[in-house]
Parts: C-alpha cells; structure tokens; sequence
C-alpha cells in the first residue's frame, strides 16, 4: 500500500537539518501551560454555550423518561447519537438526574478531550511537516480567542477533534504493506467513533485524503486519492447504515434540515467576521498571508510541488476552505470554524519555518507573539465590534461591568470568560427562581430556554417534559411539583411581539409570564400587564 508522499516538509521549505527531539519536550511544555489556564478558568457550575444546555435537557429527559437517546428533547440526536448513547451507557445513573452532576460530566469529558485532541493534532501535523511546524501549528491553535473559552466547557466538538487527529495519526505514519493496511482500519474505526461524536468531522476527510497524496503525475494523484479516501469513505458508509437502523433517519433528511433551518445567506459577510475574530486577527491576517505565499511556491515551483510540498498545500488548504464554506452562512457561534483555524494554524507554522536559519524556539517565540497580539486586537477592537453589533442586532444590550458577546470571542479572554460564567450563574439563578412561581402555571419568554429549563430538574423531582409550539414560536412544557412551566423561543416570530400573541389567546390565560432580561429585543413593544406578571418566592 504506498499511496503516499513523504512528506519532510520542514526539510522542503528549508534546507537547515531540523531537531529531531527538543520539540517534544516543548510540546509538552505547551500542552501543560494550556492545561493549567484551562483548568483554573473551566466552567465549574455552568456550561458554555446554550447548545449544551440543549445537550444536557435532552439527557437529563431521556433518564427521566426512559427514552434515552429517542428523548424529543435531545440535540443534534441525529448525528451525536453515539455521544449521547455513550453517556447513558457508562454515567453514573445518579447523574442522569441531576443538572449540576450532569454538567460537571460534560465540562470532565470537554477538558480530557482536548488534553487528548492537542498531542495528537501536534504528533499528525509533526509526522507530516516536520518539527517547526507542529510546533507553531499547536500554539496558534490551543492559544486562539476561540480554544482557550471553547476548551474551558465540554462541546462535543473536542472529543470529535481528538478522534479525528488520533485517525490522522493512523493515516499519516509512513509505512506500507500490513502495518498500514492495520492502521488504516483503525483510522476507520476512529473516524466512525468522530462522526458519532459530532458530524461535522466530515468537513476535514479531504484534509486527510490531500495530505499525503502523491502528486508526481496526475494519474499517481488520483489514484493515490481513491486509495486514501478508503477509510473516510468507509467510516461514512458505516454511520450512514446505523443511522439509518438505529435513528430511523437518513443523512440526506438530517443534512437537509439543518441547511433549511440554520442557513441564512445575509450571514456570509458577518460571517467572515465571525471566523475572523474567532481564529484570532492576526492569526487570520498571518493565515491568509501564509496561503498565498505558501500556494505560490507551490504553483511556480515544479520540484517543490512533486516532492511533497503540493500536497502538504493541499491539504491544510481544504481544511480551511471546506469547513469554512459549509459553515460561513451559519457563524454562531465561532467554534463552527474551529477545523479553518486547524488549518490556518498548519499554514502559519509552514510560512514560518520557511524563515532562514530560523530555529525552533524563535518559531515558538513568534507563534507566542501572534496568539498574544491576537487578545491585544480582540481588546482594542471590542468597543467598534460592539457598536456594529448593538446596530445590526434587534436585542437590546444589556449593561454588565464588562460588555462582550455570547457568540463572538471580543475582548480579553480572561475578562471574557469572567463576564459569561457571571451572566450563566445569573440565568441559573433566574432559572431556580421559576421553582418558586407563586402561581401553578408560568410561562418564560427566553431565547435560551433550555438554560433556564434545565433548572427544573435541579429540584430533584419527576419532570415530565415535552417539546411545546405555538404559532412560529417553539419551546418546551414541562411539569414538576404540581406546577406546569413553558418556556417559549420569541426570534422564531419576528418581527411579530411572542407577547402580544400569548396575551390574545385564551389557552394562556391560567399562565403567568416572565420575560427573562438578556432578551429583551426591539420587537418586544407590549408591556406586561401587573395582573399577568408572575411572582415568586413561592415554597412548596
């Protein structure tokens, strides 16, 4: 099986004789400072994101229902079902039950993946590139704006990341015949665990099919790309057939209502911004930089494209197109772009060790000073960043000690992440409070319902949950204590006011209604009546 290229790219973009083993010990050195920052500022009582409270909802009704992983509630089922399936079957049972347990689980299994998802992605992009580059790559990547708040709670996108670099691994060491026919079978297998992680995996296959490809004749270059495309192809077919035995669906189906539901095309443009201040700006900047200069060379200069250095373009080059085209006219939040900035973190360290007579620690030393102006940057550009968006967007801002935004990683990370563990805490707080409701029927107009949701579960009651609509609005309805609770989504309406709909219909009128403060937007014109304003402090 010698369907690839060696590729001693650190050697290709320089004739300087790399070190062979002081990196290691400065990956390790990086991996542990990054291990440390996270584990002080990791979320303790609080998830990241509202999609995780999604996550979480979902798990904590399939316990309380016995549905498991065919709970209506559940997130990105289609997809995560084996993330989800995994949980169930190894959580302690307690857990299920309980929010804050439960939380705690999801935050152990983000900080663990990524401390597993880090060696990796260094050890592929060193098997492929040499020294230097892994080097820089590693840096730029764990240090961004988006993996030092993503990594501080438990998206399903890290584990995903590590299954995905340890496959890497499996495709990218050079060897033929048994050996490589054994580990291209177990990159298969890990490549299927990815995708029943989290789907989006799928965007980095040609990343692991370029890379590597011999590219001496076109002939060589096709058939050395259908014969590297043999474990993502078959890890594709694998989870498409238990899709569809296990879900009941079809990735055609799933794929085509997430487009129909999540694409918004007048997103492409704020989208760049997205990627852009989530990557870091300059490491965006130094990231396209870095393509051209790299993709020049490798178009002008014949010897350099059939040795090696074509396809270790190639590859980095369909790690950021792909994903970044799949998922531009849907940005939010910023860890959508989390395989561009993989790829951009590749390019970047191969512009660098480009650098003559460079050395690793200067490259180390410039990567640390392209990950430290990025945090200047996202500082000094939060006040104009905010001023757009409190202009564009029809919430209305809500005052905090240190103004930033859920979904876009403005400001400095450590202010950042403070400001977003406070107002999670606070939501936590508010959602405790609707325990409370002095009346036996309460509606909250949220929209991040699952986040206030979930609270319910924290009584340590049977809550008996269901999906819930109204009109264009879509929420949950749950009962728990005798009481019964909706919390209902208002943006599916807009610009029509979610409040002035419920108070028309009579099927609400047992209800009392809260509206909770972070949205608050300017389709909301009508006042809440006194008599219709829900009240607690309330005991049981």
């Amino acid at each position: 099986m010698s369907s690839s290229l060696p590729l001693p790219f650190d050697r290709i973009v320089t004739s300087r004789t790399y070190i062979k083993y002081a990196d290691i010990g400065l990956a390790a050195l990086i991996i542990l400072t990054f291990a440390m920052g996270i584990d002080f500022f990791r979320y303790q009582h609080a998830l990241g994101e509202a999609d995780l409270y999604r996550v979480m909802v979902g798990i904590l009704d399939g316990a309380e229902t016995g549905a498991g992983v065919n709970s209506p509630l559940h997130y990105d089922r289609a997809f995560g079902f084996g993330y989800l399936a995994a949980i169930y079957a190894f959580a302690n049972p307690a857990t299920l039950h309980d929010p804050d347990a439960l939380m705690s689980l999801i935050n152990e299994i983000g900080f663990w993946s990524i401390l597993s998802g880090l060696p990796c992605f260094w050890l592929a992009s060193r098997l492929l590139y040499g020294p230097r580059v892994a080097i820089a790559a590693l840096l730029v990547f764990a240090f961004s704006p988006m993996m030092m708040e993503l990594a501080t709670s438990g998206h399903q996108s890290m584990p995903m990341f590590a299954l995905l670099n340890a496959a890497a691994i499996c495709l990218f060491v050079p060897v033929t015949g048994w050996r490589a026919v054994a580990l291209w079978i177990l990159a298969a297998v890990l490549l299927l665990a990815g995708m029943l992680t989290r789907g989006e995996i799928f965007l980095a296959f040609p990343w692991l099919v370029l890379s590597r490809i011999d590219t001496r004749s076109v002939r060589r270059f096709f058939l050395s790309g259908a014969l590297r495309a043999l474990p993502p192809m078959a890890a594709l077919v694998a989870f498409y057939g238990l899709q569809q035995t296990l879900m009941g669906t079809s990735m055609g189906t799933t794929v085509g209502h997430y487009f129909s539901t999540f694409y918004t095309w007048s997103a492409v443009v704020p989208g760049f911004v997205y990627m852009a201040v989530g990557c870091g700006l300059l490491t965006t900047t130094a990231g396209i930089l870095a393509t051209i200069w790299i993709g020049r060379k490798a178009i002008s200069d014949r010897h350099y494209a059939t040795s090696g250095g074509l396809a270790g373009y190639l590859g980095p080059l369909a790690l950021i197109i792909v994903p970044l085209l799949f998922f531009v006219p849907n940005p939010m939040p910023t860890r959508h772009f989390m395989l561009t900035l993989a790829g951009f973190s590749l390019l970047i360290g191969a512009w660098l060790a480009s650098l003559p007579r460079i050395r690793l620690v200067a490259v180390a030393a410039l990567g640390i000073a392209l990950v430290g102006g990025d945090q200047v940057l996202a500082e000094a550009t939060r006040p104009l960043l905010l001023r757009e968006n409190d202009a564009h967007s029809p919430y209305l801002p809500v005052l905090t000690p240190y103004r930033t935004t859920t979904h876009a990683n403005i400001g400095w990370e450590w202010q950042r992440h403070a400001a977003l563990n406070e107002r999670r805490q606070d939501e936590a707080a508010f959602g405790d409070r609707l325990l409370t409701s002095c009346s036996s029927h309460t509606l909250l107009l949220s929209d991040e319902r699952q986040v206030f949701f979930a609270r319910l579960y924290a009584a340590g009651q049977p809550v008996h949950a269901r999906p819930f609509d109204f009109g264009p609005y879509f929420g949950v309805i749950g009962s728990v204590n005798g009481k019964t609770f909706i919390v209902l989504d208002k943006s599916p309406g807009w610009p029509d006011d979610a409040l002035a709909a419920i108070l028309a219909d009579p099927s609400f009128d047992e209800y009392t209604i809260v509206e909770a403060p972070y949205s608050m937007s300017k389709y909301d014109k009508t006042p809440l009546p006194a008599n219709r304003a829900a009240r607690f402090g309330c005991r049981p």
